[in-house]
């Protein structure tokens, strides 16, 4: 009989209750799960960006030793995905394609030092409002595979946002949809 297995959801002052027809209620959590799903807008003015947060995601600000605030955007553990974003401003000698530029330079200059870096691809990558280059990359860290993921996007003449995602490697290779997403979605404050 579809009565004894249906459930309603009725909102009695804001709240949500579980109505079913043998009087035996279910847990809320298909209810939570549902208002959890949904994506929020995050700003920091500070750092001067928004980008929209999907479910599970969630922003902590940290404070480093010299007294610096760090915000990292965190998926669930801070070992599954950790983002961080830096704004760079164009060096004179990465006129031609700046993104390209800086992104080569970084895994030469400081990546290439981590414990087995292996750099897997180096792509364009292009939002509405920016162009760039994807890095991603694998390495060690504390003797787990860990896998990186770096957008570089350019949004001006002078300005290159990057989006520098790491997390566990068997978490991370799954998230590479919400990585996008996330960096689809971002945009520089006026």
């Amino acid at each position: 009989m579809a009565c004894r297995t249906a459930l309603w959801w009725l909102v009695l002052g804001g709240l949500p209750a579980v109505v079913t027809a043998q009087g035996i209620p279910l847990p809320p959590s298909s209810a939570t799960s549902e208002r959890t799903a949904e994506v929020r807008k995050f700003a920091d003015p500070e750092a001067g960006f928004e980008l929209e947060l999907l479910p599970g995601w969630r922003s902590e600000n940290a404070i480093e030793n010299d007294g610096r605030r760090v915000l990292e955007i965190i998926y669930r553990d801070r070992s599954q995905a950790l983002l961080k974003v830096k704004r760079e401003t164009i060096p004179a000698d990465c006129a031609d394609e700046p993104a390209r530029c800086l992104a080569d330079r970084e895994a030469e200059t400081s990546l290439q030092f981590r414990p087995d870096f292996q750099l897997k691809k180096r792509e364009r990558f292009s939002t509405a409002i920016a162009r760039g280059t994807l890095l991603t990359f694998t390495f060690r860290r504390v003797g787990k595979p860990m896998t990186g993921r770096y957008y570089f996007l350019q949004t001006d003449d002078q300005t290159i946002w990057v989006l520098r995602f790491e997390g566990e490697t068997r978490f991370h290779d799954t998230l590479r949809y919400q990585t996008d997403r996330l960096a689809y979605s971002f945009r520089p404050l006026p």
